[in-house]
C-alpha cells in the first residue's frame, strides 16, 4: 500500500504591511501644516448675522402666500370652490348577498347530495361555515367602500 504524501505547509493569511505614499508631502524646509484649531484662529472671530424674518417684503412679486390668495380669489369668483356632495349608493351590500347566496346554495346542494356519506356531509357543511365567515370578513372588514 503506497504511503500518503505529506500535507503541504500551512499558509498564513493576513494583511500586508503597506507603506503609504503621501501625495502632498511637505518639502524639507517648509513649516508643518496647520491644525484645525490654528485654521479656525486664522479665519478670525465669529461674525454675528442678522436674524431672518419670516414675513415677506411688501410688494414682493414672489410672495407665495399673496399668490395663493390671488388664486383663491379668482377661484371663488369663478365658482370653482363650490363642491357638490353626491350620495353614492354602495353596491357592496348587493354583491355581498349575491356572493354569499350563490356560494351557500352551491355548498348546500353538496351537503344535500352527500348526506349519506359523513365525510362529504361534514366537509361541505364546514365549507359553508368557512365561506360564509370569509366572505363576511372580506366584504365588511377588509374591503373599502366601492
Amino acid at each position: 500500500m503506497p504511503s500518503e504524501p505529506p500535507d503541504p505547509p500551512r499558509k498564513d493569511y493576513g494583511f500586508k504591511d503597506r507603506a503609504f505614499k503621501r501625495d502632498n508631502s511637505p518639502a524639507a524646509g517648509q513649516p508643518p501644516m496647520p491644525t484645525a484649531k490654528e485654521l479656525a484662529m486664522m479665519a478670525g472671530p465669529a461674525v454675528p448675522t442678522a436674524i431672518r424674518t419670516t414675513t415677506p417684503k411688501p410688494d414682493d412679486p414672489n410672495d407665495v402666500h399673496a399668490l395663493l390668495q390671488q388664486n383663491r380669489a379668482v377661484e371663488n369668483k369663478l365658482g370653482l370652490n363650490q363642491v357638490e356632495i353626491k350620495q353614492v349608493k354602495s353596491r357592496r351590500t348587493r354583491d355581498y348577498w349575491l356572493l354569499l347566496g350563490l356560494s351557500e346554495l352551491l355548498l348546500g346542494l353538496i351537503v344535500w347530495q352527500g348526506r349519506g356519506n359523513p365525510m362529504v356531509f361534514v366537509s361541505a357543511f364546514a365549507g359553508m361555515v368557512l365561506v360564509g365567515v370569509s366572505i363576511t370578513w372580506i366584504m365588511w372588514q377588509i374591503m373599502d367602500r366601492y
